[in-house]
C-alpha cells in the first residue's frame, strides 16, 4: 500500500462556510516536516503531481512572495503564486494562493497551514477561505483533492528518505 493510501488527508467542506479543511497526520517530527515544507529544493519534488517544477520565488516570511511553475506532461505550464501573509516557525504559514488563469487575475484565496507535534509526529491541519460556495466547488472540482494527495505522498517520500536514507 502507498503511502498516499495509508494516510489520506480528511477533507471537510462545511456547509456553512466557504472553506476547504484538510488534515493529516505525517510519521516524522516536527523539525524535519518544517524543514520540507519550507525549503525550495524539496518543494520543487513534492509539490503537485507534476512531473517538474521551477521555484520561482519561495521565500517563507511575514510579506515574503512564491512562485511555483509546474510542467505538465503535455508541455503545458500551471502557475501557482501568492504572498505569506504570517509565519510562525514550525507552528502556522498564512498566505494568498492564486493559480495564474484559472479565476480571475486578482481572484485569490487564503490558505492557513497549522502544524503541531504530537508525540513524535505532526498533526497537519489547512483551512482554505474562499469568497463563495461557488469558487469553493469550481476548486475542488479542478483536482485539488486528487493533487494535494498526490503531494503528500511525494513528501512522504521524502520524510523516508531523509529519516532513514
Amino acid at each position: 500500500m502507498s503511502a498516499a493510501q495509508q494516510n489520506l488527508f480528511k477533507t471537510e467542506l462545511p456547509a456553512d462556510e466557504p472553506i476547504i479543511v484538510m488534515s493529516r497526520t505525517f510519521n516524522a517530527p516536527l523539525d524535519l516536516v518544517w524543514t520540507v515544507w519550507t525549503q525550495p529544493e524539496h518543494v520543487a519534488y513534492w509539490w503537485g503531481p507534476r512531473e517538474a517544477n521551477e521555484i520561482v520565488e519561495y521565500d517563507v516570511r511575514k510579506g515574503g512572495k512564491w512562485r511555483i511553475v509546474s510542467s505538465m506532461g503535455d508541455g503545458t505550464e500551471v502557475v501557482f503564486f501568492g504572498t505569506y501573509l504570517d509565519v510562525q516557525p514550525k507552528s502556522l504559514i498564512r498566505n494568498t494562493f492564486v493559480v495564474e488563469g484559472q479565476f480571475e487575475e486578482d481572484d485569490r484565496f487564503f490558505e492557513e497551514h497549522h502544524f503541531e507535534a504530537r508525540d513524535g509526529k505532526v498533526f497537519y491541519r489547512s483551512i482554505a477561505r474562499l469568497d463563495s460556495f461557488e469558487t469553493r466547488q469550481g476548486v475542488v472540482d479542478s483536482g485539488m483533492e486528487w493533487g494535494a494527495n498526490a503531494s503528500m505522498a511525494k513528501f512522504d517520500e521524502i520524510l523516508e528518505r531523509l529519516q532513514h536514507g
